[in-house]
C-alpha cells in the first residue's frame, strides 16, 4: 500500500501542478500513462492478495482514485477546450486567406 500510496503522490502532483498554473502547460502525456500503467499493476497485486488489505487504507486508496480521476477529467476537458479553439483559429485564418 506504501507504493500505492507514493504513486498516488506523483500522480496527484503531476495533475495538481498543471491544474494551478495560469498558464495550462501540456501534461507530460507519456508519464502520466507510464504512472497509471504502475498504479493498474499496483492495484491488480494488492487485489491478488485481498488478506494483506487494511480497510482504512484500501478506502484512502479508492477516495483518491476518485480524485485522481477527476483531475484527469478536468485536463481531458480543457485540452479538449484548447482544440476546440485551435480549429477554430485555423478555420478563421483559412476563410480570412480566401478574401485576402
Amino acid at each position: 500500500m506504501q507504493q500505492l500510496d507514493q504513486l498516488d503522490e506523483k500522480l496527484a502532483a503531476l495533475l495538481a501542478t498543471n491544474t494551478e498554473l495560469a498558464t495550462e502547460t501540456e501534461v507530460d502525456s507519456e508519464q502520466l500513462q507510464q504512472l497509471l500503467q504502475q498504479r493498474e499493476v499496483l492495484l491488480q497485486e494488492l487485489m491478488a492478495h485481498p488478506e494483506r488489505l487494511n480497510k482504512p487504507q484500501w478506502q484512502a486508496a479508492v477516495e483518491r482514485t476518485s480524485l485522481l480521476l477527476e483531475l484527469i477529467r478536468h485536463h481531458r476537458d480543457r485540452s479538449a477546450g484548447q482544440l476546440k479553439r485551435l480549429q477554430h483559429g485555423q478555420r478563421s485564418m483559412q476563410i480570412y486567406n480566401k478574401f485576402r
